[in-house]
Formats: structure tokens, C-alpha cells, sequence
């Protein structure tokens, strides 16, 4: 193969259609952000309408095309009515972001309850589960194949303590990723993960402000600092695009080395 017959790479998603569950903020509007600048359509879920409303404004204030839908990712009526909603509106969907989660609810084994554990799994793995099948079905209908990002974490790696329920979905939704893409390799969906590390987020800068506590978690980290939202959002942009086409059933980590270290 010559130079001339090696074929450049393009993040160009102009014409894509891609949802970003719990979008509006954080990591997910991060996301959001960088594909609608890259082209996409994004569409945006959340629980609160208000929230759905700002982050679809923001967008569409810049120029882009954007929609914010309120849904409950753990809930499979409220997907199948978001997925319904984002097909009659853009015809089809291309991209599927699985970032709606909740945070791990740290306490000993011992003390967790029946209610924590079920939450935890409901959102951050049945969720994942049932959102990725009912958008891979309208990717399968449509013959145009589609690219699917997990979002897992570095806790679904390592095992630190407290955070049995939260690691536990994590560490499913690794594996899981697996599945789908070996399941769903022939009809041209690309399923990948990743797992970020300490990101710093609107939620997070407090814990990450405490001197003592950054410092110890810092010297954990190859890099030796924290990640900004851009670190994860840039390598999602390339998940999504015809760059990564020749990969899937990875996991890509995202935490400056820490599960390295």
C-alpha cells in the first residue's frame, strides 16, 4: 500500500444523530458539546425538564442542533418513548452515549441496604442494558450500523473499598460492552467503553478542593493530576467516528494512569 491509497480519517459526524443519556451537564454535556461541534445532532436526557431546556438552549444559542428529552434511563417505557421521540423527529440514530449513572454510594458492605444496592444496579447496569437494546434494535432496522460508548469507570477495574454496588455495575458494564459487540459486530454496531478516572466536574470540585484529600489522591495518578471533562469528551468524539471504525468490544481508561500506577 502506498501513501495515495491510505485513507485519512474524518471526525466529521454532519448527518449523525447521537443521544447522550443524562446530557445536561457534567461529562454528558461535555460530550454533547463536542459532537454537536463536530456536526451531530445531540439529543440530551435527564429527569429534570428544566435541566433538558437549559442544556438544549446552550446549544442551540451556539448554532447547533440539539434536543433535550426528559427520561429515566433506568426506567425501559421512558427509553422506549425517547427513542421513539428522537426517530420521529431526525428519522434515525447513529450514536448512543450511556453516561446517565449515579454516583457510588460509599459505605462498607455492611451497611448497604437492599434499596442502595437495587438503585445502584437499576441505573448505572440495567440501564445501560436496556437503553443500549432498544436503540441497537432501531440501529438494526435501519441497516446503517451504529457506534455504541459504555461509560464504565476506573472503580469497575480496581476494587476500592466502599464501593461494592457501584463497582460491581461498573465492572458488569465492562464486560458487558464485550457482549453487545461481539453480538452486535453483524449489523455494524461498534460497542466500546471507558472508564474514567478523577474528572473534574461542577459535582466533584468541591471533594477535589480539599487540599489533603487531592494530594493523597493525586500521588495515585501517573500523570499527577486530575481530568477535565475535554479528556474524556475527545476520546468519546473518536469512538463515534469513522477513526475508530476497526475497533470495538475495548475498554479504553481514562484516568491519567491511575489503574497503572
Amino acid at each position: 500500500m502506498n501513501e495515495s491509497e491510505i485513507k485519512i480519517p474524518t471526525y466529521d459526524l454532519n448527518g449523525k444523530v447521537a443521544i447522550i443519556t443524562g446530557g445536561t451537564r457534567g461529562l454528558g454535556f461535555g460530550m454533547a458539546s463536542i459532537m454537536a461541534a463536530y456536526g451531530a445532532s445531540v439529543v440530551m436526557t435527564d429527569l429534570r425538564k428544566e435541566d433538558c431546556e437549559r442544556a438544549q438552549k446552550e446549544l442551540e444559542n451556539q448554532g447547533y442542533t440539539a434536543l433535550g428529552i426528559v427520561s429515566n434511563a433506568s426506567k425501559i417505557e421512558d427509553t422506549e418513548n425517547m427513542v421513539k421521540s428522537v426517530v420521529e423527529k431526525f428519522g434515525h440514530i447513529d450514536i448512543l452515549v450511556n453516561n446517565a449513572g449515579i454516583g457510588g454510594i460509599e459505605k462498607p458492605i455492611f451497611e448497604m441496604s437492599e434499596n442502595e444496592w437495587d438503585m445502584t444496579i437499576d441505573v448505572d447496569l440495567k440501564g445501560v442494558y436496556f437503553t443500549s437494546k432498544i436503540v441497537a434494535l432501531q440501529m438494526k432496522d435501519q441497516g446503517t450500523g451504529g457506534r455504541i460508548v459504555n461509560l464504565g469507570s476506573a472503580a469497575g477495574i480496581m476494587a476500592p473499598k466502599y464501593t461494592s454496588a457501584y463497582a460491581a455495575a461498573k465492572s458488569s458494564v465492562i464486560h458487558l460492552t464485550k457482549v453487545m459487540a461481539n453480538e452486535w459486530a453483524r449489523y455494524n454496531i461498534n460497542v466500546n467503553a471507558i472508564a474514567p478516572g478523577y474528572i473534574i466536574t461542577d459535582m466533584t470540585k468541591a471533594v477535589m478542593a480539599d487540599e489533603k484529600n487531592s494530594n493523597a489522591v493525586i500521588k495515585k495518578i501517573a500523570l499527577r493530576r486530575f481530568g477535565e471533562i475535554s479528556d474524556v469528551a475527545g476520546v468519546v468524539l473518536f469512538l463515534v467516528t469513522e477513526a475508530s471504525k476497526y475497533l470495538t468490544g475495548v475498554l479504553i481508561p481514562i484516568d491519567g494512569g491511575m489503574v497503572i500506577s
